[in-house]
């Protein structure tokens, strides 16, 4: 009795090996799986966006083209912490050439660390990476406590991870390459108003106050750092916030301060579009940190004419200090 259970045992678990192998090589020829994508496919962007959701339906690498000639790619992942922005550009920069400039979407909010998160089903299928495993652990510890299981890194997330893995194998057999959303942008299509503002107002009525989150902090400047090592110029940058919503983030120009300040010790500078017109009516966004695609081509076109403007500046004083 007692071998017929240790077989068993040995037998569930060599399937578990052999699910977990499976479940990494297929995951990893999702192509619609940006960290995928980037570790399989040579994309040598000139221009990375990277950050949340705001970025990655507001910048769009075909308009931000039209404007400055550059080619783009949209790195940014939904409700994305900066530990994931730091994975993202890890795996893009391990299998990439690097971009000349980084554009990286901070808001007040972002550096608070309790609205976008660390979306570890995103990245099992990299945990061999010491890098990625070592962010993992830090900001999922729950979650790695049980990786080193077999197959359990695949499992804990199963609802996220499941649907991937077929597509997966859907890809590799169909020898698809293309992703959905090929340059990484994801259009804000038939979204309407959230109703997330009246959630907000009614939870903080008086508003909140920010926090200026160290582990945000810690991340942050790992970005900065795999960008200075890989020569990269890097652009802080916050988009359009409607104004119904400024009075309720009670420390704003607080943390707008303290992220211009910390840009500037990094070399970067922190682009505010907090005066545009759109910035007033409900009409433009669906989200109060997210415009609709009514609003999108007014932001895109600010973006990409004042892009166009700083390189120029730029290009000039490089002359001039040259001379």
């Amino acid at each position: 009795m007692a071998r017929k259970t240790l077989l068993f045992l040995v037998f569930f678990l060599c399937l578990l090996w052999m699910m977990q192998k499976s479940y990494t090589f297929f995951l990893r020829r999702n192509v619609n799986l940006k960290s995928s994508y980037v570790m399989s496919h040579h994309i040598d962007a000139e221009v990375l966006f990277l950050g949340p959701c705001e970025p990655l339906w507001m910048l769009d690498p075909v308009a931000f083209k039209q404007y400055t000639g550059l080619n783009a790619y949209n790195l940014a992942t939904v409700h994305a912490n900066f530990g994931e922005n730091a994975t993202m550009l890890h795996l893009y920069l391990k299998n990439n050439n690097a971009p000349k400039y980084l554009v990286v979407y901070v808001t007040t909010e972002s550096m608070d660390g309790t609205l976008n998160v660390f979306n570890t089903y995103n990245f099992p299928q990299f945990m061999n990476d010491p890098w990625v495993s070592h962010v993992i652990a830090e900001e999922d510890s729950s979650f790695f406590r049980y990786s080193a299981f077999p197959f359990m890194r695949f499992a804990y997330y199963s609802d996220y991870v499941n649907f991937n893995f077929v597509q997966g194998v859907k890809h590799f057999f169909s020898r698809r390459e293309i992703p959905y959303f090929p340059d990484g942008f994801v259009p804000p299509h038939d979204v309407t108003w959230d109703n997330k503002f009246e959630r907000f107002v009614h939870k903080y009525p008086k508003g909140r106050i920010f926090a200026w989150n160290p582990l945000e902090v810690k991340y942050l400047e790992d970005i900065f750092r795999q960008a200075h090592e890989h020569g990269i110029k890097v652009i802080l940058y916050e988009s359009p916030m409607l104004n119904e919503m400024k009075p309720y983030v009670l420390n704003r120009d607080e943390i707008k301060n303290k992220i211009s300040k910390f840009g500037e010790a990094h070399g970067a500078p922190y682009w505010i579009f907090d005066t545009l017109k759109i910035s007033g009516s409900r009409e433009y966004f669906f989200s109060v940190l997210t415009t609709n695609e009514k609003g999108r081509p007014v932001f895109s076109k600010s973006f990409g004419e004042y892009f166009k403007r700083w390189m120029e500046t730029e290009d000039s004083t490089s002359k001039k200090d040259k001379k």
